[in-house]
């Protein structure tokens, strides 16, 4: 893989049916740790490895993480170990709704004896009662051909191709069938605090997309509100139920029923599809949705949609790391996913045209022969309702300076991002993920971050790492560099510098600084501003 190529086109043209991983989503980081993934694997090996649509897959699981934390909105970075949320020690927490989780990058996985990794029983057994409840009304309506969703034959028979398991193909289909269901790790005030959810739903093609036509949700206790209003992550705490308008531009027939068993039940109808939503007496809450406002064969039944809702029973959960949240550093209001309406806007892609048309001329005055792609408009982030969006520009091209990736020489590759207000804290986390900042300081890194006379931010992360040889092994050791450079300016917007090298390349911070500093700004519609919406 050539990094003068899209890497995120190069994701998708690779994986084109993969759907998008349940976190902070940026396809050109996930190609970029599969860089770095690769270099790693041939220091290890002392050798070659096969690169392309596997590498590039298998970072999956090693890029994407989450967003907790809080540093300086002016960038200087406080206190790692201080957080948005007490500490995970026994707190009374008497106001769930102003309550969080810290982020935990193997919450609700467990790993068997083979290594593989699987969603524990507290989320599995979300998807037993799920089947259970809704399995009949997905049977009656067409969308599964049976109420238990029996695992179809083909998906395990391979198990016994070539004298393979009868046991592992009887285990497949044992386990592949009912409701699928996932854990989630909901960040809340832009990624301050964490709530955690339970999910599952099906779905149709539509065309190069899907399109929901049922989904649930279960809350844990902590973060979110009862009290009707936008589903949006822009607020905090997040809303688990909305009486404005969203499947067409009416407001729903909203209904609330408080039930004997202590239940509370509230309905939106919005005659083509319809939302329900069940606070127990535990704290725990559910959300179902089904939608038919572009016409399928699966037509909306509200009772039925209803008398499985009230099936779903009310779970106990592991709230032990629950705690009061602090303090929130205000973050300036963010985008919401809009079905990538923006990226895919001819304005959008102009702009980011003539943006990088202008960084073209200051890249070659400050690294003669450097190359740099036409780039284009991205949203980054999480693709479903109510999820923060980033709005950027994305490009990448090559300096001048020579590095070998799997045996390859080749110039360095690089990439250069402009981020559109909204949604964002200049500076960096000194966490190890994601939170309102736009860069993390990673494990190992020297990271530095402050403010210009003019208001300008700057933050820096520089990495070499030395891979060795074991005994042995004869081929020489290798220096991974990384670099990578934020300039935020003070108008608001900012343009970021990464890039990644092995050898002896005489790549500087200071270098890359003068580049930023070079930079125009990019080409946007400032009078086009963030909303919180309707629904």
């Amino acid at each position: 893989m050539n990094f003068h190529d899209d890497p995120g086109a190069v994701f998708r043209k690779a994986m084109p049916d993969t759907p998008p991983p349940s976190s902070q989503l940026d396809l050109d980081k996930i190609v970029r740790d599969g860089y770095r993934t690769r270099n790693r694997h041939r220091a290890l090996l002392g050798g070659s490895v096969t690169t392309g649509v596997a590498a590039i897959a298998a970072v999956l699981a090693l890029s994407v993480t989450g967003l907790p934390g809080t540093d300086d909105p002016n960038g200087a970075a406080n206190d790692p170990t201080e957080s948005a949320t007490t500490p995970p020690e026994e707190v009374d927490v008497t106001d769930a709704e102003m309550a969080g989780y810290p982020y935990d990058h193997g919450w609700g996985q467990v790993e068997d004896e083979n290594g593989a990794i699987d969603w524990n029983q507290e989320i599995l057994g979300v998807g037993d009662a799920a089947t259970e409840a809704f399995g009949q009304l997905l049977a009656d309506t067409g969308v599964w051909d049976d109420p238990a969703n029996p695992t179809p034959e083909e998906d395990c028979s391979w198990y016994l191709d070539d004298g393979g398991s009868q046991e592992a193909y009887d285990e497949c289909m044992a386990e592949g069938g009912g409701m699928h269901v996932s854990g989630d790790q909901v960040p809340g005030n832009y990624g301050q605090t964490y709530l955690r959810t339970i999910a599952g739903g099906e779905s149709e093609d539509d065309g190069m997309a899907l399109r929901t036509i049922f989904e649930f949700k279960v809350l844990l206790p902590g973060g979110w509100t009862a009290e009707p209003g936008p589903i949006t992550e822009q607020l905090f705490p997040q809303h688990l139920i909305s009486d404005g308008p969203y499947f067409t531009e009416d407001a729903p027939e909203f209904t609330t029923e408080d039930l004997d068993d202590g239940r509370t039940l509230m309905i939106a109808d919005h005659g083509c599809a319809a939302e329900m939503a069940v606070v127990y007496p535990n704290g725990t809450g559910l959300r179902t949705t089904w939608n038919n406002c572009s016409g399928t064969d699966y037509p909306l039944d509200t009772e039925a949609l209803k008398a499985a809702t009230l099936a779903m029973p009310e779970f106990e959960f592991d709230t032990s790391t629950l705690a009061p949240v602090g303090e929130l550093v205000e973050v300036p209001l963010g985008w919401v996913y809009d079905e990538d309406a923006w990226a895919y806007s001819e304005e959008a892609q102009s702009q980011a045209r003539q943006t990088y048309d202008g960084a073209r001329g200051a890249l070659e005055e400050v690294f003669p022969g450097a190359t740099l792609g036409e780039g284009d408009a991205r949203s980054l982030g999480l693709m479903e309702r109510g999820a923060n969006m980033q709005r950027s520009y994305g490009n990448s091209g090559t300096l001048p300076y020579e590095t070998t990736i799997d045996e390859t020489t080749e110039d360095t590759g690089f990439e250069l991002r402009y981020y559109l207000p909204g949604g964002w804290l200049p500076g960096f986390s000194e966490t190890g993920h994601w939170d309102p900042h736009l860069t993390v300081c990673s494990e190992g890194a020297d990271c530095n971050s402050w403010t210009d006379d003019d208001g300008t931010v700057w933050a820096v992360e520089e990495k070499s790492v030395v891979h060795e040889p074991m005994d042995g092994e004869t081929w020489e050791p290798i220096t991974e560099h990384e670099i990578e450079i934020v300039r935020y300016a003070p108008e608001g917007w900012a343009v970021g510098f990464w890039t990644s090298w092995q050898g002896d390349a005489l790549i500087s911070a200071d270098d890359l600084g003068e580049l930023l500093a070079a930079m125009p700004a990019p080409e946007y519609d400032a009078a086009a501003v963030p909303s919180i919406p309707a629904g």
